[in-house]
């Protein structure tokens, strides 16, 4: 196949209509119920959070051009101000049009190698712009080859179980949201209650009675026990036939991961909050600190990686991309948020998401997985291009 040469990085700057700038936080932290110790986990938002008048809102889509006439392109940021959206994506080009413009798009490997080490040399505050960066060489690649990413990868599966996860929310809330589940037909559910070890427990007895004995459930404790007490509430989950428990303890504490492993038949789901994976799982996986990994790997790349590495131990990696979910056997779920974004630029994403259309889809209780060449994705080039601005 012949080369793929990166001839351009642009960066598109869009204009939408005004748009009402609101947000409103998910959480409050406060002091955990019942520890004699004094520690601290979250309880959810109460207030009106942020509501301001209508203002024009700007984003900027990131355009890689290739010599075979075959380009791509992302969302990179969104921003009320245009200005500073214009700084950010020219010092990001200044850095970053060097290392690309002239590479073969199919190296992938290469540049997601050139990419790692360099979130240590620039002092890259955020890794996002090159999870985009791998997940666009990608699409290129399936474009190119008339596949869906998933295929080009392997491919193992077109659709994968679906289970809805719910945040720390009320004890009646929670249960409300399971009901959900079962009536929409999702093949399991998530909470993830911070209501102390007691009504925890409590919820997850009244969790399991309402939707049955084989239902899949799961406990996401968002790093809230010390080890004694995660011990206490997953050997109560094992008699509950639960599939596993989420980030029990708090992640830097491998010898207190290995403990809670070795006294529960209960699986444990490890590695969402600290970053470097793939590379920082392997002591954990070593140690036997862990029975499922989080998926946190950059980019595809990255999480191909990750899910290999847990492959090799006999363990499953968990989240994700979809077309890697889709390409791999070790992870048996896909999981959708009960509640809306909550991240304060959620109305500007909204405001330009017509513009690139995900066509994964989540009916009859699974994810369907894109069919389409490359990320699968609805690309408007002619919304795109008659909305531009200016091209940097």
């Amino acid at each position: 196949m012949s080369a793929l040469k990166i001839e351009s990085l642009e960066f598109l700057i869009l204009e939408c209509d005004p748009v009402v700038p609101e947000w409103r936080p998910l959480r409050h932290m406060r002091e955990y119920p019942g520890s004699h110790n004094v520690r601290f986990t979250h309880r959810p938002f109460e207030g009106d959070g942020i509501r301001l008048d209508p203002m024009p809102g700007f984003a900027a889509f990131m355009r890689i051009g290739t010599s075979q006439n075959v380009e791509t392109v992302g969302l990179f940021a969104v921003g009320w101000s245009r200005a500073q959206l214009e700084w950010d994506c020219r010092v990001f080009k200044s850095q970053w049009a060097p290392e690309l413009v002239g590479v073969d798009a199919l190296d992938r490997e290469y540049t997601w190698q050139k990419m790692w080490m360099a979130r240590r040399y620039f002092h890259m505050p955020s890794v996002a712009p090159l999870a985009l960066i791998d997940e666009l060489l990608w699409d290129l690649a399936g474009l190119r080859a008339g596949l869906p990413v998933h295929r080009l990868i392997g491919g193992f599966r077109d659709r994968v179980p679906a289970y809805l996860t719910e945040t720390a929310v009320s004890f009646e809330d929670c249960l409300k949201s399971a009901e959900r589940a079962l009536r929409e037909g999702f093949r399991g559910f998530k909470d993830h209650s911070i209501l102390g070890i007691r009504q925890n427990l409590e919820l997850a007895t009244e969790l399991r009675a309402l939707v049955g004995d084989d239902y899949p459930l799961m406990h996401d404790a968002v790093q809230q026990y010390s080890v004694d007490d995660a011990i206490r509430v997953g050997r109560a989950l094992e008699d509950l036939d639960y599939l596993w428990m989420e980030e029990p303890l708090q992640e830097y504490d491998i010898a207190g991961m290995k403990r809670l492993c070795d006294a529960l038949d209960l699986p444990i789901l490890v590695l969402e909050s600290i970053p470097g994976a793939p590379f920082l799982n392997v002591p954990y996986l070593a140690a036997g600190a862990g029975d499922i990994m989080r998926q946190t790997g950059l980019g595809i790349t990255g999480q191909l990686k990750l899910a290999r590495l847990a492959e090799s131990f006999g363990m499953n990696c968990h989240g994700g991309n979809p077309h890697v979910v889709a390409a791999i056997r070790n992870d048996d779920w896909w999981e959708v948020a009960a509640w809306p974004s909550t991240a304060p630029d959620r109305a500007l994403r909204a405001a330009f998401g017509d513009l690139l259309r995900d066509t994964h889809r989540v009916e009859d209780g699974y994810l369907r997985v894109a069919q389409d060449p490359g990320l699968g994705r609805k690309v408007d080039w002619q919304a795109i291009r008659s909305r531009t601005i200016a091209v940097l």
